[in-house]
């Protein structure tokens, strides 16, 4: 019996008074609580009760997390000037937590790392589960291991390729770079005369550290970077061109709100989205979608949403190429701001020099990856072969109708929580980034149905937006429509569901060639 229930028996009395039996009773529980407290916790003041004891006893029977040895594989890639006399700093992040912070290259003779070289490091860590990404940090050659002060202006340039982790029962995953670390890729980086007297610090891309994602082995066994011999390599920069739209929630246009629409960037109720490039070959395109409720609070959800990806074109446009890095950037400098509210967010950048998608994602706004194979060109009357979903990302939800969301409050998720993905592209893919008003209102056949019949009339990526935002509307007043909403909300609730989900519609298009 548990000392709640020994307690309620003690207290029990079936005329409301205390009988003395109980008092007997109450005095034994006493006596046993003492005892318990000299047993377990070696002291005589009072107990801790409830769900504090338990709490306590589970603690203490809790076990140690279990350890692992992960083999570390770095490959320096084999272009001129690749090698790099400093060390370097790895830390390994997985579903379970991260690794602490580990130096590499710092060996003496051996130290750095050469041109066309692999080395390989062993780190012992607690088990981390499925490892998500890679934290590369260059250090000084003259630095002391672990120090967290990383002096970029004694730095130098070194081309890392990828690295290769090898972990607990045969687990293997890939961690692709392809780029310079701990050279700026673009000269403006260092001078934006941004004018608001920043330090460098908050420049988005110092160069000197780098978020590897971990390549999906499905997608990813053609090409791991750009300067692998052993790998297809993309003849050319990929060229871009995308575009975008955003429609109100019907309900918000009948009390006057209007979409805006404007090359770059746009925005609809709550919804908001941006397009951009910089000079390091980065293409990139994202949306954000405001929690509406708000308004309730007073709060204005929509300009949370605008801020944040007027933050992320902004780190976009000062040349970073790390797709974490810009969510990170953006949520500083919206909590700086003081500005209130949450929302979703899915950033996608394209490498064009290296023919490769990073996309960080938090919550329910997404983004489709079509491809019809390498070497596919667009144009009308194109014999190619047929368009296909190459990758769909999941949504990212606590539960149903609750995604994750970024936030100025306490229970707001982090960029660090977002969904991180990486794989090679093409010239003719077909990337769609969506809002949740998109994706829960058309089937994916939907989708590749329209991008299929406009690409292959010569469409421009303005025009396939177009026709994808105004099907998902027709669909969510579509009251006898089945679409992925009624499908997920039969099954959540047990019931069967039919129709759209009115909201706002967000679709971005971007086509490469």
């Amino acid at each position: 019996m548990s000392l709640r229930a020994l307690s309620s028996s003690a207290e029990a009395s079936s005329s409301g008074r205390v009988s003395a039996g109980c008092r007997a009773a109450r005095s034994c529980v006493d006596d046993f609580r003492h005892t318990l407290q000299n047993t377990i916790y070696g002291w005589t003041s009072p107990a801790p009760t409830g769900s504090r004891l338990l709490s306590s006893l589970e603690e203490a029977a809790a076990p140690e997390p279990r350890q692992a040895t992960y083999q570390v594989e770095v490959i320096t890639g084999d272009v001129r000037g690749a090698g790099s006399p400093a060390p370097a700093a790895i830390t390994l992040f997985g579903e379970d937590g991260e690794s602490e912070k580990h130096v590499i290259g710092a060996e003496g003779s051996g130290a750095g790392f050469e041109r066309a070289t692999r080395k390989t490091y062993v780190l012992y860590s607690k088990d981390l589960g499925n490892l998500k990404r890679v934290l590369v940090q260059q250090l000084a050659p003259s630095q002391q291991p672990h120090t967290d002060d990383i002096d970029a202006s004694t730095t130098t340039g070194w081309y890392l390729d990828r690295i290769e982790v090898k972990g607990l029962d045969g687990d293997h995953w890939t961690f692709p770079c392809g780029t310079w670390v701990g050279r700026p890729t673009a000269p403006s980086i260092g001078s934006t005369g941004t004018g608001n007297g920043e330090a460098a610090a908050n420049v988005p891309d110092g160069s000197e550290e780098r978020n590897l994602i971990a390549a999906d082995p499905r997608r990813d066994i053609s090409r791991s970077s750009l300067h692998d011999p052993t790998h297809l390599r993309i003849t050319r920069p990929l060229q871009v061109e995308a575009s975008g739209i955003a429609l109100p929630h019907p309900e918000k246009v009948q009390h006057g709100v209007k979409g805006v629409n404007r090359k770059g960037f746009g925005h609809g109720g709550e919804d908001s989205y941006f397009y951009a490039s910089n000079s390091n070959g980065i293409f990139a395109l994202g949306v954000a979608d405001g929690v509406y409720e708000w308004r309730n609070m007073g709060i204005d959800a929509g300009l949370f949403s605008q801020q944040l990806v007027e933050f992320c074109r902004q780190a976009v446009e000062l040349g970073t190429t790390d797709v974490l890095r810009v969510l990170q950037f953006a949520m500083k400098h919206v909590r700086r701001a003081g500005t209130q509210g949450s929302s979703t967010a899915c950033i996608v950048l394209i490498d064009t020099l290296q023919g490769r998608l990073a996309a960080a994602n938090v919550g329910d706004s997404g983004f489709v990856l079509l491809g019809r194979g390498a070497g596919s060109h667009r144009g009308a009357g194109s014999s190619r072969g047929q368009l296909q979903i190459r990758y769909r990302s999941p949504q990212q939800e606590h539960s149903f109708g609750h995604p994750y969301q970024l936030g100025h409050h306490d229970a707001a998720d982090e960029p660090e929580d977002a969904m991180l993905t990486t794989m090679p592209v093409y010239p003719g893919d077909v990337i769609v980034v969506g809002s949740d008003g998109l994706f829960d209102n058309l089937q994916d056949d939907e989708i590749v149905e329209i991008v299929e019949a406009e690409t292959l009339q010569g469409h421009s990526p303005s025009a396939i937006a177009h026709k994808l935002a105004f099907a998902a509307f027709g669909a969510s007043i579509d009251k006898k429509r089945v679409t992925p909403y009624s499908l997920g909300a039969s099954s959540a609730f047990d019931m069967v569901y039919n129709g759209g989900k009115q909201d706002d519609i967000t679709a971005l298009v971007m086509e490469l060639d």
